[in-house]
């Protein structure tokens, strides 16, 4: 079954899937052209967009039926990001945005080629549905072969400094107040109560922590949410 935002595609018209392909993240080099000796020098590599095509057939001979079959499947598809599950993948999830619909033949009705591209932008990985959680100072175990997703959320019931440490870098704020704290390693901001306090945060001294894999501990007040992710 394919699902996106929890609505099944072969819920929504009788489709017969032919093939759901998922393109792997492509690499993009960042390198500078030697001007005089051969080769480049390597900067660094990034991930881009991954895409998934499903293609399918709608087989219906009467015209008017199987284009109302066709408009509801674009309906599903949607015109925003969502969550979208494809066979193959279980218990993890794309954030897509659809950017092709099909193109249907008003004669050709046993055509099995119609195409809906799914296309990833923020977070290109294949993502967990399950959001794990881990105590501050007890070492944890982040499973995957991409970065987590990773916030550290306490309440304060008073104003005052704090830290965070993975034993390498160490994130530091001069005063956080009293509130519901939420520090999100991934988009590196901070926020009480849905307010931002990077205003706090002390420069001079601090290193964001960067989320990845594997077995590891933070030191620190609060609670560690994350939800591993694969490539």
């Amino acid at each position: 079954m394919i699902y996106f935002n929890n609505v099944a595609l072969e819920g929504i018209a009788p489709v017969k899937v032919e093939d759901v392909r998922p393109s792997p993240i492509p690499l993009n080099v960042t390198a500078r052209q030697r001007p005089i000796l051969w080769g480049a020098d390597f900067v660094r590599v990034t991930g881009g967009s991954r895409t998934v095509a499903i293609t399918f057939g709608v087989l219906e001979q009467n015209t008017d039926a199987r284009q109302a079959y066709l408009d509801a499947i674009s309906r599903w598809a949607g015109d925003g990001i969502g969550r979208l599950e494809i066979p193959g993948h279980e218990g993890l999830y794309l954030e897509c945005l659809c950017t092709q619909r099909p193109e249907p033949s008003t004669r050709q009705w046993w055509e099995s080629k119609l195409r809906l591209v799914f296309t990833t932008y923020e977070n290109p990985f294949f993502t967990s549905k399950v959001e794990k959680t881990a105590a501050c100072g007890s070492p944890f175990y982040a499973d995957g072969t991409a970065p987590p997703l990773m916030t550290i959320q306490n309440t304060f019931s008073a104003a005052g400094a704090a830290s965070w440490s993975d034993g390498t870098d160490t994130v530091a704020f001069t005063s956080i107040g009293a509130g519901a704290f939420v520090l999100d390693l991934n988009r590196q901001t901070a926020a009480l109560d849905g307010v931002s306090v990077m205003q706090n945060y002390d420069y001079l001294t601090s290193r964001f922590l960067i989320p990845r894999a594997g077995q590891q501990t933070i030191t620190g007040t609060g609670t560690i949410h994350y939800v591993e992710r694969w490539i």
